[in-house]
Protein backbone atom coordinates (compact mmCIF):
# COMPACT_ATOMS: atom_id res chain seq x y z
CA UNK A 1 0.00 0.00 0.00
CA UNK A 2 1.49 3.04 -1.13
CA UNK A 3 1.98 6.50 1.79
CA UNK A 4 2.55 9.87 0.83
CA UNK A 5 3.35 12.53 3.31
CA UNK A 6 2.85 16.44 2.86
CA UNK A 7 4.88 18.77 4.69
CA UNK A 8 3.65 22.56 4.87
CA UNK A 9 5.98 24.66 7.27
CA UNK A 10 4.95 28.54 7.39
CA UNK A 11 6.03 31.24 7.34
CA UNK A 12 7.33 31.68 4.81
CA UNK A 13 5.20 28.54 3.14
CA UNK A 14 7.21 25.33 1.96
CA UNK A 15 5.94 22.35 0.59
CA UNK A 16 7.62 18.99 0.27
CA UNK A 17 5.81 16.08 -0.87
CA UNK A 18 7.13 12.68 0.12
CA UNK A 19 6.66 9.05 -0.77
CA UNK A 20 5.45 7.46 -3.70
CA UNK A 21 5.57 9.30 -6.92
CA UNK A 22 2.93 11.24 -8.41
CA UNK A 23 0.92 12.24 -11.56
CA UNK A 24 2.34 15.24 -13.77
CA UNK A 25 -1.31 16.69 -13.62
CA UNK A 26 -1.56 16.54 -10.38
CA UNK A 27 1.60 18.71 -9.71
CA UNK A 28 0.83 20.99 -12.01
CA UNK A 29 -2.75 21.85 -10.73
CA UNK A 30 -0.28 22.42 -7.04
CA UNK A 31 2.04 24.45 -8.94
CA UNK A 32 -1.57 26.84 -10.29
CA UNK A 33 -3.20 26.50 -7.45
CA UNK A 34 -0.64 27.06 -3.81
CA UNK A 35 0.72 30.49 -4.89
CA UNK A 36 -2.59 31.97 -5.92
CA UNK A 37 -3.91 31.48 -2.08
CA UNK A 38 -1.46 32.75 -0.17
CA UNK A 39 -2.46 35.88 2.13
CA UNK A 40 -0.06 38.33 0.99
CA UNK A 41 -0.66 39.48 -2.37
CA UNK A 42 1.94 38.70 -5.09
CA UNK A 43 2.90 40.97 -7.63
CA UNK A 44 2.04 40.17 -11.26
CA UNK A 45 5.50 41.00 -12.64
CA UNK A 46 6.74 37.94 -9.62
CA UNK A 47 6.96 34.87 -11.66
CA UNK A 48 5.16 32.26 -9.35
CA UNK A 49 7.45 29.06 -8.05
CA UNK A 50 7.06 25.80 -9.07
CA UNK A 51 7.57 22.14 -7.72
CA UNK A 52 10.78 20.73 -7.78
CA UNK A 53 11.87 17.37 -7.88
CA UNK A 54 14.40 16.79 -5.23
CA UNK A 55 16.40 13.32 -5.46
CA UNK A 56 17.75 12.67 -2.28
CA UNK A 57 15.94 11.62 -0.72
CA UNK A 58 13.02 11.72 -3.53
CA UNK A 59 10.52 13.76 -2.94
CA UNK A 60 8.75 17.35 -4.50
CA UNK A 61 9.13 21.16 -3.01
CA UNK A 62 7.93 24.56 -3.07
CA UNK A 63 9.54 27.13 -1.29
CA UNK A 64 6.98 30.20 -1.51
CA UNK A 65 9.63 33.00 -0.71
CA UNK A 66 8.65 36.56 -0.08
CA UNK A 67 4.98 35.60 1.05
CA UNK A 68 3.09 35.10 4.25
CA UNK A 69 0.10 32.75 5.30
CA UNK A 70 -2.35 33.50 8.05
CA UNK A 71 -4.48 30.46 9.47
CA UNK A 72 -7.20 31.07 6.96
CA UNK A 73 -3.90 31.06 3.79
CA UNK A 74 -2.60 27.79 5.63
CA UNK A 75 -5.92 26.29 5.31
CA UNK A 76 -6.38 27.29 2.52
CA UNK A 77 -3.11 25.77 0.71
CA UNK A 78 -3.95 22.64 2.63
CA UNK A 79 -7.26 22.24 1.20
CA UNK A 80 -6.01 22.88 -2.20
CA UNK A 81 -3.23 19.72 -1.48
CA UNK A 82 -6.36 17.68 0.09
CA UNK A 83 -8.54 18.25 -3.43
CA UNK A 84 -5.77 17.42 -5.93
CA UNK A 85 -4.61 14.35 -3.87
CA UNK A 86 -7.80 12.60 -3.54
CA UNK A 87 -8.12 13.32 -6.89
CA UNK A 88 -5.98 10.97 -7.52
CA UNK A 89 -7.53 8.38 -4.92
CA UNK A 90 -5.34 9.30 -2.15
CA UNK A 91 -7.48 8.99 1.22
CA UNK A 92 -6.57 11.31 4.00
CA UNK A 93 -5.51 8.87 7.19
CA UNK A 94 -4.43 11.44 9.39
CA UNK A 95 -2.74 14.66 10.44
CA UNK A 96 -0.38 16.24 13.09
CA UNK A 97 0.29 19.64 13.54
CA UNK A 98 2.84 21.76 15.68
CA UNK A 99 3.96 25.63 16.51
CA UNK A 100 7.62 25.86 17.04
CA UNK A 101 7.29 27.98 20.41
CA UNK A 102 9.46 31.06 20.17
CA UNK A 103 10.38 31.54 24.22
CA UNK A 104 11.08 27.93 24.48
CA UNK A 105 14.39 27.90 22.53
CA UNK A 106 16.40 30.47 20.25
CA UNK A 107 16.44 29.00 16.77
CA UNK A 108 15.71 29.74 12.95
CA UNK A 109 12.13 28.03 13.45
CA UNK A 110 10.68 29.91 16.05
CA UNK A 111 7.39 31.50 15.18
CA UNK A 112 6.99 28.47 12.39
CA UNK A 113 4.42 25.80 12.31
CA UNK A 114 4.61 22.42 10.60
CA UNK A 115 1.64 20.81 9.47
CA UNK A 116 1.73 16.84 8.19
CA UNK A 117 -0.77 15.25 6.40
CA UNK A 118 -0.61 11.22 6.05
CA UNK A 119 -1.95 9.73 2.50
CA UNK A 120 -2.79 6.08 1.85
CA UNK A 121 -3.88 4.52 -1.24
CA UNK A 122 -5.46 1.26 -2.28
Amino acid sequence: MPNLIVVLRCNPPSLRLMGTTLREETIKKLDDKVFTVTTTSHSPKQEPPKFQYQANPPHWCMDVQKQYCDHLGRSMILLCVIEALEAEDWKLKGSHSVTHNSFAWKSADAGMDTTRLFFTRA
